[in-house]
């Protein structure tokens, strides 16, 4: 068997140089056009352990975030709205990279669930449309039969219900108008809904077979969805480890539970679809091989990273 030669990494940063120089080249500006490539991001509390800063973090989607609008393609994010938070960096990410001759165009698609999209004002909704971004508003799922016009507060079982309910429609919707999705960090505990927010979206867009990457390079939830891919159980994906971190999400869980006759929390049955989804599934799924897969999980090296997920990307979105 011919053994196949080693890519270094001055051949990936002469490849993403490569790329960057195409992208003035019409074909490759619409090379991913029409097509919604969502971010599941989120800061990470392995991320310093590991050694790097969540500086690391936004320049590595920042570079990826960038490839993404120069080719075309529309992003997809569900955030908030804090200062330094992720919504706003892609907002102005859009608004720097996106083609000159398509000001008008929207690149970003920012989903808000119920009860965020209230703190939305009309300066907001200005800035954004003016970065070419869309708000995408997701109204709270109707079972619920509560008033939408105010702000639930997320303290108490009956609240934090509204917000999980609330977090996993605007998610199935999101996914609904996803194309491929790259995911990493991710926060492990204290969340607002009923599972780890990159839990919760990486489960929706694997089920739906899409082109899904995992960078774990950072760590946090991202890594723990890797070992569970890889057939392993980590324990921060168990009720048991969860509530063991917040007191409060063990009894929110048995009030959760008791409110859903089905799709209750379940971290048993997430794993186990994480153990049988198998590798070779998610290679299918995102055009590259499951060695590169693995290499995609394992590596530090930002230029391999850009060249894999565009690799895939290209395989599986390219026009």
């Amino acid at each position: 068997m011919k053994k196949e030669s080693k890519v270094t990494n001055k051949d990936l940063d002469k490849h993403v140089a490569d790329e960057l120089k195409e992208t003035s080249k019409e074909r490759e500006i619409h090379l991913f056009d029409g097509q919604n490539v969502a971010i599941s991001i989120s800061n990470s509390p392995e991320i310093e352990n590991l050694g790097f800063s969540l500086a690391h973090q936004r320049n590595l989607i920042t570079e990826i975030t960038r490839f993404l609008i120069i080719h075309g393609s529309s992003l997809v994010y569900g955030g908030d709205l804090r200062q330094n938070g992720y919504t706003k960096l892609f907002s102005n990410l859009v608004h720097q990279y996106r083609p000159s001759k398509e000001v008008g165009k929207l690149f970003f698609k920012n989903y808000f669930s119920f009860p965020i999209h209230l703190k939305l004002t009309k300066s907001d909704t200005l800035e954004f449309k003016k970065n070419g971004v869309l708000p995408v508003i997701v109204k709270p799922p109707s079972s619920l039969g509560i008033d939408e016009s105010k702000f639930y507060i997320p303290e108490g079982n009956k609240n934090l219900f509204i917000w999980a309910e609330s977090l996993t429609k605007m998610r199935e919707e999101m996914q609904s108008n996803t194309d491929a999705r790259i995911f990493t960090g991710g926060s492990m505990s204290n969340f607002k809904g009923k599972y780890p927010g990159l839990l919760e979206e990486s489960i929706f867009a694997l089920q739906n077979d899409i082109p899904v990457y995992f960078m774990g390079i950072f760590g946090g939830v991202t890594s723990k969805i890797i070992e569970g891919l890889n057939g392993k159980k980590p324990q921060e994906l168990t009720f048991k480890w969860q509530s063991s971190q917040n007191e409060s999400y063990k009894e929110f869980v048995g009030y959760y539970n008791s409110k859903k006759s089905d799709d209750k929390v379940d971290y048993k049955l997430s794993t186990q679809f994480l153990n049988e989804y198998t590798l070779e599934r998610l290679s299918k799924n995102n055009g590259l091989t499951v060695d590169e897969n693995k290499r995609l999980f394992q590596t530090i090296h930002s230029s391999e990273i850009i060249f894999l997920i565009m690799k895939g990307l290209k395989t599986k979105l390219g026009s």
